[in-house]
Parts: structure tokens; C-alpha cells; sequence
């Protein structure tokens, strides 16, 4: 007996159907309103009767099982928002919001209903002919194994690593406090950092001013004279 035999592989066929209803639910479950009580086993009664609904739609493969559930979400998220019309019916504009998206859900609903059961249409139509049957059969059969090889060979997805933290921001320097203006310097409109000394004349000058005995002044009182 060889016991290096390497372990039988699981079937796809019948893996895929457990894996896709597991995405399934667990996508369902995050779209799906919160539950309208605060009763401990709500949210579980909630999530089986979203299964229950699913199931009455009778998916027959993978896309009408995702459509299948869609619907329902659509549903819910539409009777949530006429709830909430009805909490908020003394405000006017809330209530139109809420009467219009619950309104918008039961169309998304409903047409998604709809391309469920053309869906099944074409496929109950395709099962009755026995060889189209079969190529479908052999199609996806071959994109599974295509697929799940090609998923085998992709690495796993690295956890993304924290960003760096950002160094703190430096605190500003304090603003450099001017002096009061003086008096002089408000009369003559000057910036304190800007003023320029004025250059006195020297003592004799003032006196020579004072007394005309410039030689302007002197030339001034000939031309009067």
C-alpha cells in the first residue's frame, strides 16, 4: 500500500455550490437593514427568512443565485425606507426622501426579478435539448478548473502594512512684538524699522540762519533792496 499518495482533491463541482451560497449570505447579511426590534434572536430571524426568500426564487446555478439575492436586498432596504417614511411623517421633506428611495428599491427590485425569470426561462428551454445541455455542462466545467487553477498559482494577497506616521507638524515661531510708535513718528507717518535719523546742521549754520547772515539770505535783501 503507497501511503505517499498524494490526498484526493475535492470535487468543484460540489465545493463551488457551498463556496458561492457562503458569499452569498455573508454579502446579503451586509446589506441587509438592521432589524426592526431589539430582540436577541432578531437579527437571526431576519437572516433565515432573507434565506428563505432566496430559496423561493429557485436559483438554479451561480448568476441566479447572486440575482436571487440582490432581490431580496433590494427589497428589504425598500420596506426599511417605508419604515423610516412612516417614523418621520410629521417632516415633510424626510418623508419625501425616504417615500422616494423605498419607491426606487421596489423598481430595482422587481426588474431584477424579472431578468431572474428569463433567466431561468432560457435555462429550463437550454435543459431540454440534451446536447445543449451537455456543452454548457462541459463550459463551465472547463472555466472552473481554468479559473481555480489560475487561482491556485496566485500568491496570497500581503497584509497592508500602516502607513507611516507623519512626523508632528513644527509649532509656528512666535510673532516678533513691535514697539509703540512715538509721537514724532506717528506725526511723520515712518515705520519704526524704517526711520532715518535727520541730519542736524551744524551750530553755525543755525546761528547764520538765525541772524541772515547767510549768503542766500544776503542776496535775497539786495534783489528786495
Amino acid at each position: 500500500m503507497d501511503h505517499c499518495a498524494a490526498p484526493e482533491q475535492p470535487d468543484l463541482s460540489l465545493q463551488l455550490p457551498r463556496d458561492l451560497y457562503w458569499l452569498i449570505l455573508h454579502t446579503l447579511r451586509g446589506l441587509l437593514p438592521p432589524p426592526d426590534t431589539d430582540a436577541p434572536d432578531a437579527e437571526t430571524r431576519r437572516d433565515r427568512a432573507a434565506i428563505a426568500l432566496v430559496a423561493s426564487m429557485l436559483p438554479g446555478n451561480a448568476e441566479e443565485a447572486d440575482l436571487a439575492s440582490r432581490c431580496v436586498a433590494h427589497a428589504a432596504y425598500g420596506m426599511h425606507c417605508l419604515r423610516q417614511a412612516r417614523v418621520y411623517r410629521n417632516d415633510v421633506s424626510v418623508f419625501l426622501k425616504c417615500s422616494a428611495q423605498a419607491a426606487s428599491m421596489e423598481r430595482r427590485a422587481q426588474s431584477g426579478r424579472s431578468l431572474l425569470q428569463r433567466l431561468q426561462a432560457e435555462r429550463r428551454k437550454r435543459e431540454a435539448d440534451a446536447a445543449a445541455t451537455e456543452q454548457a455542462a462541459w463550459v463551465e466545467h472547463c472555466a472552473i478548473g481554468m479559473m481555480a487553477d489560475a487561482l491556485a498559482s496566485v500568491p496570497a494577497t500581503p497584509t497592508a502594512a500602516p502607513p507611516p506616521e507623519m512626523p508632528p507638524a513644527p509649532e509656528p515661531e512666535p510673532e516678533a512684538k513691535s514697539r509703540p510708535l512715538t509721537a514724532a513718528e506717528q506725526r511723520a507717518n515712518v515705520s519704526p524699522r524704517r526711520a532715518t535719523p535727520i541730519a542736524q546742521p551744524p551750530p553755525e549754520m543755525a546761528q547764520a540762519n538765525v541772524s541772515g547772515a547767510t549768503t542766500t539770505l544776503k542776496a535775497l535783501d539786495a534783489a528786495a533792496d
